[in-house]
C-alpha cells in the first residue's frame, strides 16, 4: 500500500509516518504519486495543499482526519475556510475523528456524519519519578484559552471565590517545567463546554494519577477518553461546577489514582495503537 500523507509539522502527527512504515506502508509525506492508494490529510491547516493534490489526482480516495469542530467556527474561523473544508469532507471516502463530539458537529454542520469513524488520537505520555509526584495544592488548567466557549472564565471565577490557587501554562512553559507543573498539581480541570479530546494534557496528568474534572456535555470529547475515570460537572451549571471543584479540592486524595490504576487507561493511547487502527481501516477500505 502507498499512502500520501498531507501533514503539518506537529508533534501530534509527525510520528504517524514512521508507524505507518512499520506497518509496511509506503508513505509519501506532502507529496502524491499517481499510484497512491489513498490521500490522508491530517489537518484543516493543510486544506490548500489537499485541494492542489486532489485536483491533480481526483480519482485517489481522500481521507481527512478531522481534529475538531466547535460551535464558534462560523463567527471566529481562526483563518480557516470552514465552508471549503466541509466540501472536502463530503468528498472524502471517510472522515476520521478523535471523538464523538467531532462526529456530532460534522453531521450538524456538513451533514456527512455517516462518513465518520472515531479513531482516538495518541497521547505523548511521560514518566515521572513516583517519589517526586506531589500534591502541592494548586489546580492546573492545561488548555489554551477558548474565549468563545460558553463556559470560558468559570474556573478563574470559582478559584477566586473559593480562594484556591490556579496555575495555567498557556503553552509557555518549557517541557521540563510543564512536566513538573503536572506532577505537582492537585488535579487538572477543563472547564469548557466542548473540546474535541478534552485536552490531551488531561491524559498526561491522569497518567501520573491526577484526578480530572470535565463537563458532562455531549460536546466534551474527554468523555470518550476517560469514561468513568473522570469526575464530571453539569455543563450548564456554574454552581455545580463550583461545587465539584470544591469537592475535589477538599478530598483530593480520595480521587487520586495509583500509577498502576491510571496506566490501565492511558496504555490505550499510544501512537502504535492509533496507527494500527488507521492502517487496518485503510486495508478494509481497499477491498
Amino acid at each position: 500500500m502507498k499512502l500520501a500523507l498531507i501533514k503539518p509539522k506537529s508533534v501530534n502527527v509527525d510520528p504517524w509516518a514512521q508507524e505507518f512504515a512499520n506497518c509496511g506502508v509506503d508513505v509519501l509525506e506532502n507529496s502524491v504519486q499517481p499510484d497512491c492508494d489513498f490521500i490522508l490529510c491530517a489537518s484543516i491547516s493543510q486544506l490548500n495543499k489537499l485541494e492542489y493534490f486532489h485536483n491533480m489526482y481526483p480519482d485517489i480516495p481522500m481521507i481527512n482526519y478531522n481534529w475538531d469542530l466547535y460551535e464558534w467556527i462560523w463567527t471566529s474561523p481562526g483563518g480557516y475556510d470552514w465552508k471549503k473544508y466541509g466540501a472536502f469532507l463530503n468528498k472524502s471516502a471517510e472522515i476520521w475523528c478523535p471523538s464523538d463530539e467531532v462526529v456530532l458537529r460534522t453531521q450538524e454542520y456538513y451533514n456527512c456524519g455517516e462518513k465518520c469513524k472515531v479513531i482516538k488520537t495518541f497521547v505523548r505520555l511521560f514518566d515521572y519519578p513516583e517519589e517526586k509526584i506531589k500534591d502541592k495544592r494548586y489546580i492546573f488548567q492545561p488548555m489554551r484559552y477558548y474565549h468563545e466557549d460558553r463556559n470560558f472564565g468559570w474556573l478563574k471565577k470559582a478559584c477566586k471565590e473559593l480562594d484556591i490557587r490556579l496555575v495555567e501554562s498557556l503553552h509557555k512553559a518549557s517541557e521540563e517545567e510543564f512536566k513538573k507543573i503536572i506532577a505537582n498539581c492537585s488535579f487538572l480541570v477543563c472547564e469548557y463546554y466542548e473540546a474535541s479530546t478534552g485536552g490531551l494534557t488531561l491524559l498526561e496528568g491522569y497518567n501520573l494519577g491526577k484526578p480530572i474534572l470535565i463537563s458532562d456535555s455531549k460536546y466534551m470529547g474527554g468523555r470518550d477518553y476517560f469514561g468513568d475515570d473522570a469526575i464530571y460537572f453539569k455543563h450548564d451549571s456554574y454552581d455545580n461546577f463550583k461545587h465539584m471543584l470544591l469537592e475535589l479540592w477538599n478530598n483530593t486524595e480520595k480521587y487520586t489514582r495509583t500509577l498502576e490504576e491510571s496506566k490501565k487507561l492511558t496504555k490505550e493511547y499510544t501512537v502504535e495503537i492509533m496507527v494500527k487502527v488507521m492502517h487496518q481501516r485503510l486495508l478494509e477500505l481497499s477491498i
